[in-house]
């Protein structure tokens, strides 16, 4: 407490804690790869999408039901991962919902947050990182979505299966007219617009909690359960909803600090300093210190939600994109989608958890100096009851002394 009281009259001591702050909060703001609050959105993001491609393919259906115009209708959606295929219509009979088919009206709600996501991270001709720097919140991001409906058509001829108890059934609606659609997509390309997308696409996927082929069986290593995405997935979909949650804080916090940017004129160190008097910045230095405190801890925090993901799953599906036999790769590049992209995340989660563990490595000393800072800065904010505090422990320690044979000895 003496070292910091001492820190918080010394204006070259305070001059260069502002600057300290203004350096961390550029290389947290200004950069990518060795931002741990950039690092984290990415993999944040790269694992909601990573998590659509690796199990949509494997959803037993999608479509209306039995109701043609029902549940979003009768569509198909291209640049999707689907098995062998870019393409998919949805136009099943059986009935959507809960433990069912996945309905045309939600795969169309997800669909649109992915393609957005898909956009983000290819803009501008990048690979994988064409979200910009956190503090750049103005770029836009406008692109069509096209796909076709289809009306009037009827549904296939009912027959007996092994698993419709002896009746005749009809599954999927067949003909009918087709219109093409373009959805126009304006939004921005930035940290906060595109977790909002990654959020959509995980609460969808857990309460639409659509079934999988063959109960799940035998899809993914380290995943088990009952056969239905909320039910199987509940550990991963929960791990990376906290990951958006900490990416989203990080991301709230960036604003903090941008809002108490720390560029003012340096302190005359000519001049004596007065803490009661001459302090007018260090509330906002204070803030500013306190946020990038907070970003780092929920970098860190994405890391921990990350980890509780099984790593057979990461290893297997979610961080999946390399090269196999005969030179055919399993899944693509971030942002792209071949009829390859199904059943590999190839979000290059894998690439993007090494970044982000680096980053917050390389981070080390700035941290420490982050905390400096903070410190300085609360105890000039707070500075009269600092500096009683200190006087009532001198005087506590006095006398205690005194009460002690000899001690002056």
């Amino acid at each position: 407490l003496n070292t910091l009281i001492k820190l918080s009259a010394d204006p070259s001591a305070i001059n260069d804690a502002r600057d300290n702050l203004g350096s961390s909060s550029r290389n947290l703001l200004d950069v990518k790869t060795n931002s741990p609050a950039y690092q984290a959105v990415l993999l944040a993001l790269n694992a909601a999408v990573g998590l659509w491609q690796v199990t949509s393919y494997a959803f037993t259906a999608c479509g209306p039901g039995s109701n043609e115009s029902a549940n979003g209708g009768i569509q198909t959606f291209n640049n999707v991962p689907g098995q062998d295929t870019t393409t998919i219509t949805c136009n099943s009979y059986y009935e959507p919902g809960h433990g069912g088919p996945i309905s045309t009206a939600n795969y169309a709600i997800i669909n649109k947050a992915y393609q957005i996501i898909q956009k983000a991270l290819t803009a501008n001709g990048a690979n994988g990182d064409g979200v910009p720097v956190l503090s750049n919140t103005t770029t836009k991001l406008d692109f069509t979505i096209q796909g076709d409906k289809r009306t009037g058509g009827k549904p296939n001829e009912p027959l007996i299966y092994p698993w419709s108890h002896g009746k005749a059934i009809s599954t999927s609606w067949n003909g009918g007219t087709s219109t093409p659609t373009t959805e126009n997509i304006n939004t921005e390309n930035n940290a906060q617009e595109l977790l909002k997308q990654a959020s959509i696409i995980i609460t969808t996927l857990n309460e639409a909690c659509p079934n999988f082929q063959n109960d799940g069986s035998g899809y993914w290593q380290g995943i088990s359960g009952n056969g239905t995405m909320c039910g199987m997935f509940k550990n991963e979909i929960s791990a990376i909803q906290g990951m958006i949650a900490n990416a989203q804080e990080a991301v709230a916090q960036s604003k903090i600090v941008s809002e108490n940017a720390q560029n003012q004129n340096n302190l005359d160190t000519a001049k004596s300093f007065n803490p009661y008097t001459d302090a007018s910045f260090a509330q906002s230095m204070l803030k500013n210190a306190q946020a990038q405190a907070e970003i780092l801890n929920q970098a860190e925090q994405v890391v921990k939600n990350f980890e509780k993901i099984p790593t057979a799953f990461v290893s297997d599906s979610l961080g999946v994109c390399y090269e196999v036999q005969g030179g055919e790769r399993r899944g693509t590049n971030p942002g792209q989608v071949t009829s390859n992209t199904w059943g590999a995340g190839c979000a290059y989660v894998g690439q993007t958890i090494t970044n982000l563990k680096n980053s917050i490595a390389h981070f080390g000393t700035q941290e420490q100096q982050i905390q400096q800072a903070e410190n300085i800065a609360d105890t000039l904010v707070n500075f009269k009851s600092r500096y009683s505090e200190l006087g009532n422990t001198y005087n506590s320690i006095t006398t205690a002394l005194s009460s002690i044979p000899n001690a002056q000895s």
